[in-house]
């Protein structure tokens, strides 16, 4: 009975190498070694997440594929095996099957650092280590005054950083034109990733919120796409809303994805995205893209509603999101050169500087701003080569602040582009935080700085109860 039993651990064991070895394998090649947490969000949200690239839909069901192969073969070598049929080769198999289990829980918990998981679960809570509760700050709605009421066009690039790398040792430059334009408009060279803001619905949170996507101390209370997100908790967006700003969003893909229709929901933005484009009949073999339509599209739709919006007296932000340099990266044919993701940063780096040069005229004349930010840096197979470079951004306009020369020194986060978007429309309070964001047309030193961004890491990753009030 004993052996039996033994026998019986041994082959769930050695299942369990396989599934996880598959899984562990999609993920890493499909997203990069992502934080454990970014993981336990999307799988809460499993039921509700629409929109994925068919690419990664397919590479993963080619993946469980191989995994119900190799369970196949497991299952016969086990249980009707002719190649291990003695006490040494079991002996053998056992010690093999259980080492591999073992190397392979290493690997996992170490690839997908559920070291800070665990750390941020068993620490001993304390108001005096709640980092949050003592730096969050937004001003009331009613002691926000714009003095000038400047239209903004924000633009997130997807996946896209400064100095983009295919490898640990690439060189090349794959954007040339937007490097070109650094003298003529701002840019911060020192915008790193933080914590709860590396993915780009986190980054997105960011940006809305000055605060990092956290799961709340228990997953039952995450409650994003039941409800909104951080429902309780002070929107850039929901005071731009109130000031008369009108608000649109252009995507290329669903908004349903990860939930983005009820982050951009609550701030009351018109939303165009793939749904749209397809009720519309404007979605063609030209402008089609495995996730819905191209960029080029968007650019050009985004271009048409600036001239649509200009004509009107009421303030407006155009928030345009792309997609075409999300992993594993799209490209037209014909504009091919490497075969992989680097095409999709070229012909990136072209549309939004042809972009640029069609806006030009306007923004030397009109009353208008462009902030363009990356979300966060490149994932897949490119991660680790671009994981600790800065993100894309730069700021144009007649009306846009100036950076202080004392702030380009300095390393600033997303969450500090949330005050900043509020300065760019003509926005002035009591100070220039919001959330824990702090403007980078500000004097004041980030947290990033301040805290180091190991140390602003580790202070974002601790359990906040005061977090947990947003929801």
């Amino acid at each position: 009975m004993l052996k039996n039993k033994a026998k019986s651990i041994f082959f769930v064991l050695g299942l369990l190498c396989l599934i996880l070895f598959c899984i562990r394998q999609w993920i890493v090649l499909t997203f990069g070694e992502i934080h454990i947490l970014q993981i336990l969000w999307h799988i809460e949200k499993a039921h509700a997440l629409t929109g994925f690239d068919p690419h990664i839909t397919l590479h993963f069901f080619l993946w469980m594929g191989l995994c119900c192969l190799l369970i196949l073969l497991w299952f016969y070598l086990f249980y009707k095996r002719r190649v291990f049929c003695s006490r040494k080769a079991d002996v053998f198999l056992s010690g093999l099957v259980s080492f591999s289990f073992v190397c392979l829980c290493c690997n996992i918990y170490t690839t997908f650092s559920f070291a800070e998981l665990f750390k941020m679960q068993h620490a001993e809570y304390s108001e005096e280590n709640d980092f949050i509760l003592h730096n969050y700050a937004v001003p009331a709605s009613e002691d926000v005054v714009f003095e000038t009421k400047n239209n903004l066009i924000i633009i997130m690039l997807e996946s896209f950083g400064t100095k983009l790398r295919a490898s640990e040792d690439d060189s090349n430059c794959y954007i040339p034109h937007l490097e070109s334009l650094y003298p003529r408009y701002q840019h911060h060279g020192q915008m790193i990733n933080c914590k709860g803001t590396t993915w780009t619905i986190g980054a997105l949170t960011s940006w809305f919120f000055g605060l990092p996507l956290k799961l709340p101390y228990g997953v039952d209370k995450n409650k994003y796409l039941t409800e909104s997100f951080l429902p309780h908790a002070e929107s850039i967006f929901d005071i731009m809303r109130e000031n008369g700003y009108a608000l649109s969003l252009f995507m290329g893909s669903s908004a349903d994805f990860a939930g983005m229709r009820y982050l951009f929901k609550r701030g009351c933005f018109d939303i165009y995205d793939r749904e749209y484009f397809a009720e519309q009949g404007k979605i063609n073999e030209q402008n089609q893209s495995e996730w819905g339509v191209r960029d080029f599209f968007l650019y050009d739709e985004l271009y048409q509603k600036y001239l649509e919006m200009r004509k009107q007296k009421a303030p407006f932000v155009l928030f345009m999101q792309t997609i075409d340099t999300h992993f594993p990266g799209y490209c037209s044919e014909e504009k091919r050169k490497y075969g992989d993701i680097r095409d999709s940063w070229l012909d990136a780096d072209e549309m939004l500087y042809d972009f640029l040069v069609k806006m030009e005229p306007y923004i030397e004349q009109d009353n208008v701003t462009l902030l363009i930010f990356g979300d966060h840096t490149p994932m897949g197979k490119t991660l680790a080569a671009n994981r600790k470079r800065s993100l894309f951004n730069l700021f144009a306009g007649k009306n846009v602040p100036q950076i202080p020369q004392s702030k380009l020194a300095q390393k600033i986060n997303p969450m500090d582009i949330a005050p900043t978007i509020l300065q760019a429309a003509g926005a002035k309070w009591d100070s220039s935080r919001f959330g824990l964001g702090i403007s980078i047309f500000s004097e004041e030193k980030s947290f990033s700085e301040t805290e180091g961004i190991t140390g602003l890491d580790e202070k974002l990753l601790y359990y906040s109860k005061f977090y947990d009030k947003f929801f």
